[in-house]
């Protein structure tokens, strides 16, 4: 309790199976909580090496950005981003100097992915200008965001003019993923008009040839994607099931669904299937995720109304298109005022908990007690690469397809919501059906099929090998508090 949140991420950074939560506090200390598998959280043995209590946080972002198998950490800041090696689980060693990452904007997500699949992680920070100043007689022109390629050798060059000077305005979050279905990772920046209103902008990745050496390409107008709000948070996925990924973004209004049109452009249909919102809510970070493991992917919203406490809303699939506001009958309706949220199945029971953070009140953690009540199946893959692709395997796409003939896409992202950092385990519900045919496109275009991967399972999958199952669904031997408070 009593955090000033601004950011919260997870990730098993000592690797013993149970996932670690990072959050962080805008006037420090910040705090690293080790998962004790039993239900409960300590505070890490490693926390005085992430708490950074004289930093003025932002978000944060775990990334194996040196493909050496160990979540490293990047803290963001009002004047400088931290970017801390993991010691193979022993320690964290400030590595900023050297990798050429600090920033002097005011960061708020870092989003990554390989956009030149040549198997080291790249990185994107998104910046605002509204700190210390916040005012849109101020004359703020909005901060330049932060594009950096991956060296492959501990250091980043910044290849920010690869965006050709568009990054000005007041960026929230860019969210890394492949719009067009042609294999290669794009970016979709989110843009607070409350600074400048430039709208929220679609760089389309279309490889090497330029003569800056990658061609990306902004192309919101043209897809349908440049809507001007006071966008927050993001969250992709494919919602409607067509195999196209589809983009939700908060606002200080109405929420924006655009939903791909298959090789087309975006629409907006938000009003349509039920998620804009209350115009008086002010929303924030934003998560994907199937609570009930239906097989259908529903969504969570961290929200407000004008500055002060009100109710998040859930949004259940319903299958036929449209969603239903459950958030008060869920027991995830926290009261807020709501900030960020990123989801993760913590303590391994295959269905995924939410931590959400809220601001001036610190974190709340919601497990979700799905499988108490709910005879729906799950599965879960966590995706290793090797070779040209990175370690996180990010950027890869996973397509399951169920027994009864559903299938389901998600991509390997890192990097959504707003100042937050989510497992990179995907998760898939299965209803009351099982896998048939389970398979992975990695990013170099191989393509892998499993025909015998058994439900109530995770499963770890590598580039270089096979699917081998990591542990079965565990019930938590306690009872367990539905919120915990950090």
């Amino acid at each position: 309790e009593g955090y000033q949140v601004t950011g919260q991420a997870w990730a098993d950074v000592d690797g013993d199976g149970w996932l670690d939560l990072y959050v962080t506090d805008s006037i420090g200390p910040n705090t690293l909580y080790h998962n004790n598998g039993d239900g409960t959280f300590n505070v890490s043995p490693l926390n005085d090496q992430v708490a950074l209590p004289d930093h003025y946080s932002g978000g944060a972002s775990f990334a194996d950005y040196d493909n050496d198998g160990w979540p490293d950490l990047l803290v963001l800041g009002r004047e400088d981003d931290v970017l801390l090696h993991n010691e193979a689980g022993h320690g964290f060693r400030d590595v900023t100097a050297e990798a050429g990452v600090s920033d002097p904007y005011a960061s708020k997500t870092a989003s990554w992915a390989d956009y030149d699949n040549d198997g080291w992680l790249d990185l994107y920070v998104a910046n605002w200008a509204c700190v210390p100043r916040c005012a849109r007689s101020s004359g703020v022109s909005g901060e330049p965001d932060r594009l950096y390629h991956n060296n492959g050798d501990g250091t980043f060059d910044d290849v920010t003019d690869l965006l050709g000077g568009l990054t000005y305005g007041g960026g929230f979050v860019a969210r890394w993923l492949d719009f067009d279905n042609d294999g290669d990772q794009d970016i979709y920046l989110v843009n607070d008009e409350f600074i400048v209103p430039p709208g929220n902008k679609l760089f389309r990745n279309d490889g090497p040839g330029c003569a800056a050496g990658w061609c990306f390409n902004e192309v919101s107008a043209e897809i349908g994607a440049d809507t001007k709000v006071m966008g927050m948070g993001v969250a992709a996925d494919d919602w409607n099931g067509d195999g196209w990924l589809d983009l939700f973004f908060t606002n200080a209004g109405p929420a924006v669904l655009l939903e791909k049109q298959g090789g087309g452009p975006f629409a907006n249909v938000a009003s349509e299937v039920g998620v804009a919102m209350d115009p008086r809510t002010v929303a924030w970070g934003a998560t994907s995720l199937d609570y009930d493991n239906d097989g259908l992917r529903d969504l969570y919203v961290a929200s407000m109304r004008g500055g002060v406490s009100g109710f998040n809303p859930l949004f259940r699939n319903l299958g036929d298109g449209t969603f239903e506001d459950i958030g008060r009958a869920s027991g995830a309706d926290d009261p807020g005022p709501s900030v960020g949220v990123a989801g993760a199945d913590y303590d391994n029971d295959g269905w995924v908990d939410l931590v959400v953070g809220n601001y001036d009140r610190g974190y709340h953690l919601f497990r979700n007690r799905g499988g108490e009540e709910s005879g729906n199946h799950w599965l879960a893959l966590k995706l290793v690469g090797g070779g040209p692709v990175n370690r996180d395997a990010v950027g890869t796409r996973v397509t399951v397809t169920t027994a009864d003939g559903r299938s389901q896409m998600q991509d390997v992202h890192n990097g959504s919501s707003v100042g937050s950092s989510e497992t990179l385990t995907l998760h898939f519900g299965l209803g009351d059906s099982r896998p048939q045919t389970v398979t992975v496109d990695w990013p170099d275009g191989t393509q892998q099929t499993f025909n015998t991967l058994a439900p109530d399972r995770t499963y770890r999958i590598d580039y270089n090998g096979g699917a081998t199952p990591t542990t079965a669904g565990r019930s938590l031997m306690q009872n367990l508090l539905d919120r915990l408070s950090f």
